[in-house]
């Protein structure tokens, strides 16, 4: 019949695109055969007849790109803090980080072929590869940089509705300048401070009393506790001894406050409430939100993750393990992303989402090739209970430690935490997000070797927090 020659137009199709990559490979042939200059053809055969792709932030500004001024192609890092993100090329030509993962994006093996690049090919003329777009926000990874300056630390910023990273900057770190040149990644290598290590995810120290949120969310989401409840006696050392110390107009002192109220427990960092909680809650149940938050499981992300632990998790934990872990003593350890993910789950009413770096995969024309969509990792606590979190850590920030995560006209919310180091001066912690009632960002810093929570870290979340709001039209500073 006639019908059984006629050919299938998906066979068509096929065929067609057979032949347009046999024109294509055999394009890219010509271009080095035509090549004039030695060192162009040597660069080609090392791009395919590529030049790399770039990565761009949340808005489409370039953060990392091939440059074609000058005699050679070169990358170029609008922020030295992204070599710990995007990665690196080292001396031997070898890539890490996302810049490995998607090499085939980058070098364009998984880039449209069109007729532009078949004509680009054919005139021996280099098409770029694909794009990775990141959700990141480089007015705030710049601020984060210039916050930290020469600390050692770690500040992470998410937007608590998507998961996104906003901001994630590791310090001390190598430039991607420095990591490709021959002597300098040798000399990082050796470096005691450990500057290829992005501490952002691959750091775990204790939390100090940052953790007493996940404490104060299990007390709070099992109905045991009410942030109206009084604890006294042994159950309520008061403010801690150097409390008075804190340079913020309070009158309360140990002398004068015989009971406290959850919620004062929280503002003044109260340890002996705290374990009391922990105590009566037991192990299974503490380890059972700490897991709903993460921690001390595998936190899916697209850089690799140093999983965090608490005393809770252990085979049989003793009382006194118990006791400390509930108020973040050095038996746990935990990463600035996940104690960024703590406080996100708070900001988003009770659901924690993913964290992500890649939002999409765009070809060499700005074509959209993946999308990659928000996720929840699941529900933490009931909405009702995240609001009255949400309550706990504004009345830190209005009344206790977080005094200086303050922004005039803002609702923000925070936990100040301070864990010991080993050394003479404690990590300082500040997990914080804003504005309260309609959060847009959740921040993690983590100062090390700094001194208090409340002087050395809450001071670099507000200047994230600021930054976030004036972005989105809030008159702050």
């Amino acid at each position: 019949m006639q019908s059984d020659r006629l050919i299938e137009v998906p066979e068509v199709r096929a065929v067609l695109q057979a032949l347009i990559s046999l024109l294509c490979v055999l394009a890219a042939t010509i271009a080095l055969i035509v090549a004039d200059d030695a060192s162009m053809r040597a660069q080609a055969r090392e791009r395919s007849g590529y030049y790399r792709g770039s990565f761009i932030d949340r808005a489409g500004k370039l953060l990392v790109y091939t440059s074609t001024r000058g005699r050679e192609p070169r990358q170029v890092s609008t922020l030295p803090s992204l070599s710990l993100l995007t990665g690196y090329r080292d001396p031997q030509g070898a890539w890490h980080g996302l810049e490995r993962r998607f090499q085939a994006l980058l070098t364009a093996r998984r880039a449209r072929q069109d007729w532009r690049t078949f004509f680009l090919r054919l005139r021996g003329q280099a098409p770029r590869g694909g794009s990775v777009k990141l959700t990141i926000d480089s007015r705030l990874q710049r601020v984060a940089e210039k916050a930290l300056g020469s600390a050692r630390g770690a500040i992470v910023a998410i937007d608590p509705s998507t998961g996104g990273v906003l901001a994630m900057v590791s310090n001390p770190y190598c430039s991607p300048t420095e990591l490709a040149s021959a002597a300098s990644p040798e000399r990082c290598r050796r470096d005691q401070s450990n500057p290829l290590l992005n501490r952002a995810v691959g750091l775990a120290l204790p939390p100090g009393s940052a953790f007493k949120i996940v404490t104060l969310t299990a007390a709070l989401d099992t109905g045991t506790f009410r942030l109206s409840s009084v604890f006294a006696g042994a159950d309520a050392f008061g403010p801690s001894p150097y409390f008075n110390n804190l340079d913020y107009p309070s009158n309360v002192t140990r002398a004068d406050l015989t009971q406290l109220t959850l919620s004062q427990a929280l503002a003044f960092s109260d340890n002996f409430t705290f374990a009391h909680i922990g105590l009566t809650l037991g192990a299974p149940t503490l380890l059972r939100y700490a897991h709903r938050f993460y921690i001390g499981k595998q936190i899916p992300f697209d850089l690799p993750v140093t999983r965090s632990h608490i005393a809770a998790g252990n085979p049989h934990p003793s009382p006194a393990q118990l006791a400390q872990s509930s108020f973040g003593a050095e038996v746990d350890r935990v990463t600035p992303l996940q104690m960024a993910l703590v406080t996100s789950a708070v900001a988003n009413r009770g659901v924690l989402m993913a964290p992500h770096l890649v939002d999409r995969l765009l070809d060499a024309g700005g074509h959209v090739l993946h999308a990659f969509a928000p996720h929840s990792l699941g529900r933490v606590m009931s909405a009702s209970t995240a609001a009255s979190v949400t309550t706990a850590m504004e009345f830190v920030v209005n009344h206790g430690s977080g005094y200086r995560a303050q922004i005039a006209g803002v609702r923000v919310a925070g936990k100040t935490g301070t864990a010991a180091s080993g050394a003479s001066l404690p990590h300082a912690w500040f997990i914080s997000f804003a504005p309260a009632q309609h959060p847009v960002i959740a921040v993690a810093v983590l100062h090390e070797f700094a001194g208090e929570g409340f002087k050395y870290a809450a001071p670099l979340a507000r200047q994230m927090v600021v930054t976030a709001l004036q972005e989105r039209g809030f008159r702050v500073r």
